[in-house]
């Protein structure tokens, strides 16, 4: 049998689900990089690229019918280095929804914008491993 101790463990601060005045639910991730932030017109066409489309087939999830869920993305540029980044769905978050943004998000951020500094005020390595 493996065993496993607590260094295995990477504690990060997951922001909390918000109900929007339209519906919508939001969760609100806080980025610095190490680099300088591209123009606001840049940023919106990166988080268009970064709308993920979930599906959950009725078979396997027992549901009366297929189910799909769209997250998009939206970034706000706070300063030269920080931007914050926002997963939006129309309906509360399944958990493919919480893990698309906290284990995939990040690394197709880095990928379009340059290395991460810290997410949430943790170092990148919380997130990124």
């Amino acid at each position: 049998m493996k065993h496993y101790d607590a260094s295995k463990i990477r504690v990060i601060n997951v922001p909390e689900l918000e109900q929007l005045k339209d519906g919508q639910c939001c969760r609100s991730y806080l980025y610095n990089f190490v680099n300088s932030l591209p123009e606001l017109d840049i940023l919106a066409e990166i988080a268009r690229s970064l709308k993920h489309r979930f599906f959950f087939d009725k078979a396997r999830y027992y549901l009366q019918e297929d189910v799909a869920v769209f997250a998009s993305i939206n970034i706000q540029k706070i300063s030269d280095r920080e931007a914050k980044v926002n997963i939006l769905t129309k309906y509360p978050e399944e958990s493919p929804v919480l893990m698309f943004g906290i284990r995939i998000l990040p690394r197709k951020i880095e990928e379009k914008l340059g290395t991460i500094e810290t997410i949430q005020g943790l170092p990148r390595d919380r997130w990124i491993y």
